[in-house]
């Protein structure tokens, strides 16, 4: 297994000081599954919070914002960050997601420790002083099978975002949930899950989803969609419209379009989108206005789209890649209409006004309400094609103005 510097070198070092480090988590199974690891996360087992500390400075920067429940930050020199933890106990010491009370305690054993974890495909550990693999719960077979199956029954239940994130790893793996998980995501108790968590969990979804339809198949058949998202209109139709936006090779590569055109896409069906949007705190994502250009593109999902003043007009209501991208997965053919907007240069902006206010004052007109009036009726003879450069637009403007 491939181990970036410099975790060979820190499991030395904290094994020298008595304890035993290893690799745990996703990134562990991306590994498993020939995929680039996102980040890489090290359980310490046998050292003291405090020795562990120790061990880190020698390697860089530590962040202890979360020692009191047993989690360091290492900023290596010169290194990407890594996550090191000692074992610890989650129990619920209340309703939701908020209520989950989290112990450190670095004698627990690796099976013990392990069962804490949501699904057995995120319970592989890897040491990398021994290139052992271990494998407390039946992981490695679960991830060949391509099955999603929890740990353990009573700390899954524990905390109930759980049930959300099997949801979306059934979508980000395309791996097939086992019945009994099913059972227990529909035991899950959701009425406490703070929007953020849930906005999370739906947002890797849609995002890094590559086979939403799984995981939209497990959210109907634990009932989690209907308690989570009672505003949204289901459609199962939808379930493969999102598989075929997943593949569609003209994705913008940004997380906040992707996600916009996943809400999209999973909104299609529902005539007012707002109170889903506003249950899940929606407004902004990595600078991408979401809940702006989700609105004005879901009102504009049945504007034609074919021709260069077809583009032009939508450009003007809401960003045509997006409608675009809803089409597709609606099943159209959006080739040509793709083609088209990005010649005209309406992707995602509407085309630039060839006639401003200043041009217009400088015909004599003051400005007032009159002058945007004539603005936008000379910018709809443009978006129409019917002029077609600045001195056309001026032209307009002097006849209006005679």
């Amino acid at each position: 297994m491939r181990v970036p510097k410099p975790i060979p070198e820190l499991a030395r070092a904290v094994d020298d000081a008595g304890g035993r480090a290893l690799l745990v988590g996703g990134g562990v199974r991306d590994e498993l599954l020939g995929k680039k690891p996102k980040d890489h996360d090290l359980e310490v087992y046998g050292l003291e919070v405090d020795a562990l500390i120790d061990v880190l400075r020698r390697f860089g920067r530590v962040d202890e914002v979360g020692r009191s429940f047993g989690v360091l930050k290492l900023t290596p020199r010169g290194g990407a960050e890594i996550d090191v933890a000692i074992p610890r106990r989650d129990s619920n010491a209340g309703p939701g997601h908020r209520g989950i009370a989290v112990e450190g305690d670095p004698h627990m054993s690796i099976e013990e420790a392990a069962r804490r974890r949501d699904l057995t495909v995120n319970a592989l550990l890897y040491d990398p002083l021994t290139d052992e693999l271990i494998d407390p719960h039946g992981g490695l077979a679960d991830l060949r099978a391509q099955r999603l199956r929890a740990v353990d029954a009573d700390t899954f239940l524990e905390d109930p975002l759980r049930a959300l994130r099997a949801v979306q790893f059934a979508a980000r793996l395309g791996f097939t949930p086992d019945p009994s998980l099913v059972v227990l995501c529909r035991e899950a108790s959701l009425d406490e899950l703070p929007a953020e968590r849930i906005f999370g969990e739906w947002a890797k979804l849609l995002i890094k989803g590559t086979r939403p339809s799984l995981g939209m198949t497990l959210a109907r058949d634990a009932a989690i969609g209907r308690r989570v998202f009672p505003d949204r209109v289901d459609d199962p139709a939808l379930d493969e419209a999102l598989d075929r936006l997943a593949a569609w090779p003209h994705r913008d590569r940004s997380s906040g379009w992707r996600l916009a055109a996943g809400l999209l896409v999973w909104l299609a069906a529902t005539p007012d989108p707002e109170p889903t949007l506003e249950r899940l705190g929606v407004h902004r994502y990595e600078g991408f206005a979401l809940r702006r250009e989700v609105l004005r593109a879901h009102a504009a999902a049945e504007a034609p789209a074919t021709t260069a003043t077809d583009l032009r007009r939508l450009s003007d209501r809401s960003q045509v890649l997006l409608g675009l991208a809803l089409r597709h997965a609606r099943g159209e053919d959006v080739d040509g209409a793709l083609a088209l907007a990005a010649a005209l240069g309406v992707l995602r902006d509407p085309p630039p006004p060839l006639l401003r206010g200043a041009d217009l004052r400088a015909l004599g007109m003051p400005a007032g309400p009159a002058m945007g009036l004539l603005l936008r009726e000379v910018y709809e003879a443009q978006l129409d094609g019917t002029i077609t450069d600045a001195d056309e637009a001026a032209a307009m403007a002097r006849a209006k103005l005679a």
